[in-house]
């Protein structure tokens, strides 16, 4: 089982290039985007957290956090 310690350590690595605030952003997007209940809300933090990782270059942890 993965701790903390070791999402961490990942998020890190696949996002290093990022300032704090670009990671602020994709962690808040990704988080919500998990915890939305309505469809509507699923799709529109799905879609702002694609619209981060394109911007920021970071689609393989979009795919990687996706599946």
């Amino acid at each position: 089982m993965m701790t903390l310690e070791d999402v961490n350590r990942i998020k890190a690595r696949d996002l290093s290039h990022l300032t704090t605030d670009q990671i602020r952003r994709l962690t808040n997007a990704e988080n919500t985007c998990k915890m939305a209940k309505t469809d509507w809300a699923k799709n529109h933090w799905f879609g702002v957290f694609r619209k981060l990782c394109e911007k920021y270059n970071c689609m393989d942890y979009f795919r990687k956090v996706i599946h």
